[in-house]
């Protein structure tokens, strides 16, 4: 049943904060993560160990007793607190008093205005604290829980036992023929999938900008299209491609990979300009890679009666007048995926 608001004196901003102007986020647009909520601010995961070397059928002797079985998936359990994001402004008559123009118009700002603005920059502040939080879990495997039992930090490769793949490649050398390797790569990267292998939708390079750009303008990049056309929307040499705007990205020619260049400030604190790193993206609810939210915390009506929610927006109304805005959320982004993943460190 949805909270009940206006019985205690509070009103849904959700309405307004999801209808907010967004710029280009480019892991959300992804849809990378699998997005699961949770009743309690603590979540049990488990690793995601699948072996498919039982799931192939042997033939058998017809009328025997012999058959094929099923090994269950190895598991072992971690309990992790889902970290908390909280973001409170205040609106009081000082605040449109003032006399200050609304931006872009020729009238006074006022409250309406204002606690508009507030939700905005709340809605804006919760998409780059996501945006973040995904690069972190992605590319380096871990989450930042300064403020719960696992402080300062989950990692999910000791936690899960599943290092990274790493490689190095000298992007200098001429000689090298870099679709033959990113073609080794992408086996490599499917072989460890094991029993998800079926369930992979694609598989994306992310790339630091020098890697990009040196893995883009290949000597044998450059000889794979000689004989295609510059005017060739195909052409990765001579056409630029961006999958969002102003995030260039190619398809490695004849091999089913993407390659995005990764720029975004609130990305590039996690990978390095000469990294790249390849992952799978699984089709939904494969569990892959899951974005865990929970119950509200700060206020306690709403913790008590609402259930989980990626987001809470909502405002009261002090007894002066002054009005509260509130924002509150629980993100945790589960990597089970570090074991299939490649970081590959380019020499530029």
């Amino acid at each position: 049943m949805a909270f009940n608001y206006s019985a205690f004196k509070m009103a849904d901003l959700m309405p307004l904060f999801e209808v907010m102007p967004q710029e280009n986020y480019l892991l959300q647009s992804l849809n990378i993560f699998d997005k699961v909520g949770s009743g309690s601010i603590k979540v049990s995961l488990d690793t995601m160990a699948e072996d498919n070397r039982t799931l192939i059928n042997d033939p058998k002797k017809r009328y025997s007793f012999e058959h094929n079985s099923t090994a269950r998936d190895k598991a072992s359990n971690y309990l992790i607190e889902i970290p908390h994001f909280h973001r409170e402004d205040v609106v009081s008559a000082a605040d449109f008093q003032q006399g200050n123009r609304k931006a872009g118009t020729d009238r006074e700002e006022t409250l309406v205005d204002i606690v508009s603005e507030y939700v905005s920059k709340h809605s804006k502040a919760h998409k780059r604290t996501v945006e973040a939080a995904y690069a972190r879990a992605l590319f380096t495997g871990t989450v930042n829980t300064p403020f719960t039992d696992e402080a300062p930090v989950i990692s999910y490769a000791q936690s899960f036992d599943a290092p990274f793949m790493v490689d190095s490649l000298d992007l200098t050398d001429n000689s090298i023929d870099v679709l033959e390797i990113f073609d080794s790569y992408l086996s490599s990267v499917s072989d460890a999938t094991q029993g998800l292998y079926s369930d992979v939708r694609r598989v994306i390079v992310f790339a630091g900008a020098d890697a990009f750009s040196k893995l883009r303008f290949h000597e044998s990049m450059k000889s794979a299209f000689t004989y295609v056309s510059p005017l060739d929307e195909g052409n990765v040499i001579t056409q630029r491609r961006e999958i969002l705007p102003n995030v260039q990205s190619f398809t490695m020619p004849g091999i089913a990979v993407d390659v995005v260049k990764i720029t975004d400030p609130l990305l590039t604190p996690f990978i390095g300009k000469n990294e790249m790193i390849m992952l799978p993206v699984f089709t939904a609810g494969t569990g892959a890679y899951k974005h865990i939210y929970g119950p509200a915390s700060v206020d306690t009506n709403l913790a008590r009666l609402a259930g989980p929610q990626e987001v809470f927006s909502y405002q009261y109304e002090k007894p002066r007048g002054e009005v509260e805005i509130v924002s509150e959320a629980g993100i945790l982004p589960v990597n089970h995926c570090t074991a299939f993943t490649l970081k590959v460190t380019a020499t530029v």
